[in-house]
């Protein structure tokens, strides 16, 4: 087992709202990156963010990754405790060889599918939970990007090879429309629940304000499948109607040399300004001084920029795919690029629409409210309550329910008896540990999942609630935000 005990010289994390599900728990995550790697992106941050907060609950966390080159075998972060080994492909066999090796040496595995997962299940030992994070589904990525027959075999190992491993085991995604391709095009056949990407507090202090011309600011990884060449195409029938229009492109990756030789091309130095990796401060500047951010990626699993943009007030332009269309209120933090529609064409009328100061600063709080319901400590609790019941079932002997899973989830709002009051501190035995309950004001609310509206009588009459007010379907807005 690797020692996980927290260094006295991490910096301190933000003030967590701790779930004690997993304190004391030994938890390893595995990863392909780490975010010290050169390509890292969302999932990473979203790995460590959320194992950060399992180590400050209390849990022993440890997580394997690929080793790039420069970086040590083995260190000690915010409260985790970095294995290294391997390159991209080769990291592959080396955590099956560190499974195997460490086997019962973890109460849960969290195995990161990043296209292909690490299959845990075969090398972890029949004592250990697993627990498969799933980003987005790369089917067509794998068309995209690699030859026959190299694309055919990431396919088959992402989805029959994923279906007969994983079983029924529990699955986790990060929105609502990763869970429908992961069901209707993956066909794994396991419970699904979605964690939602959560946010950092900003930096304190000021930052800039906003442009008195129009600008357009992104923040993200440069790689193919995000399409930021469809961007800087537009931006020369944009500059015809704004001639002072600015784009800020902020990040690094492989795509970053073709998208600068294309500005080039298309005579754009005078409005794009690529500024490579940047630091928090200088990233929450550009933002704060944006009229509007801009993703034309093919799908995505969420969409951490789009709502990192938005905790800046600022709305964003999207394709209405995957993930984007979780993230992107349409009307409301943004505008989706629906079909019959183009990016030159819902970009300008954003642009316009955002002349308006009126307009404009009633847009910016509802992005801001938008982004406000997503926090890294939310999101490490729910998370946490999933890894806590699969350690139950596996510690009980139960085997996972040969029934496929339900994909319904109700929300339900209730009065708050005296009984209910009670429970409302704690979901206890009463509920399922990924089941969300909150009260307040004199009702109690209920995010159950698995379940439908005439399941949700019975567990109101166990939780001993009061009158029933309401019971209806959850939609994708209640998946990602929970029980309020």
């Amino acid at each position: 087992m690797i020692p996980t005990s927290r260094d006295e010289t991490d910096p301190p994390g933000e003030a967590v709202g701790r779930t004690n599900a997993l304190a004391g728990r030994r938890v390893l995550l595995v990863n392909w990156r780490d975010s010290s790697h050169p390509r890292a992106g969302g999932a990473e941050v979203y790995c460590e963010e959320i194992g950060t907060r399992f180590a400050e609950a209390g849990a022993q966390v440890a997580l394997f990754t690929a080793r790039p080159p420069g970086t040590p075998a083995t260190e000690h972060r915010r409260g985790i405790t970095i294995v290294r080994e391997g390159g991209d492909l080769g990291v592959y066999a080396r955590a099956a060889r560190f499974l195997r090796r460490t086997a019962g040496a973890y109460d849960v595995v969290v195995d990161f599918q990043n296209g292909i997962p690490f299959f845990a299940p075969l090398f972890a030992g029949r004592g250990t939970a697993v627990v498969c994070v799933i980003h987005h589904v790369h089917q067509e990525q794998f068309a995209l990007h690699y030859p026959w027959p190299a694309s055919r075999i990431g396919q088959v190992l992402e989805g029959p090879a994923s279906r007969y491993v994983y079983g029924r085991r529990p699955l986790v995604v990060v929105s609502p429309s990763t869970r429908r391709d992961v069901r209707r095009r993956l066909g794994l056949r396991g419970p699904i629940h979605v964690v939602p990407n959560g946010m950092s507090a900003p930096l304190p202090g000021g930052t800039r304000a906003r442009s008195p011309r129009p600008s357009i600011a992104v923040v993200s990884r440069l790689v193919s499948h995000k399409r930021f060449d469809l961007l800087l195409d537009v931006v020369p029938e944009l500059v015809q109607r704004w001639p002072g229009l600015r784009v800020d492109i902020a990040g690094d990756g492989p795509e970053r040399p073709r998208l600068e030789a294309r500005s080039r091309a298309l005579g754009l130095g005078d409005h794009v300004r690529f500024h490579g990796f940047v630091d928090t401060r200088t990233r929450q500047d550009l933002m704060a001084s944006a009229w509007l951010t801009v993703n034309p990626s093919q799908a995505e699993g969420w969409g951490l920029t789009v709502v990192e943009a938005n905790a800046a007030g600022v709305p964003a332009v999207a394709h209405d795919v995957p993930g984007l269309r979780d993230s992107v209120l349409d009307g409301r933090t943004g505008w989706l690029i629906r079909e019959g529609s183009t990016l030159a064409e819902v970009t300008a009328d954003a642009l316009h629409r955002l002349e308006d100061p009126e307009f404009a600063g009633s847009v910016s709080q509802q992005c801001r409210a938008w982004a406000a319901q997503f926090s890294w400590d939310l999101s490490a609790e729910r998370l946490a309550n999933v890894l806590a019941g699969e350690i139950d079932r596996v510690r009980r002997g139960a085997a996972p329910e040969r029934r496929l899973a339900s994909d319904l989830s109700v929300r339900v709002e209730a009065a708050l008896g005296a009984a209910g009051r009670a429970a409302s501190g704690s979901s206890g035995p009463r509920l399922r540990r990924s089941d969300q309950l909150a009260s307040g004001a004199g009702s109690l609310q209920l995010l159950l999942h698995g379940c439908d509206e005439a399941g949700a009588g019975s567990v109101l009459r166990r939780l001993g609630a009061g009158e029933l007010r309401s019971s209806t379907p959850a939609t994708g807005t209640d998946l990602l935000i929970g029980a309020r």
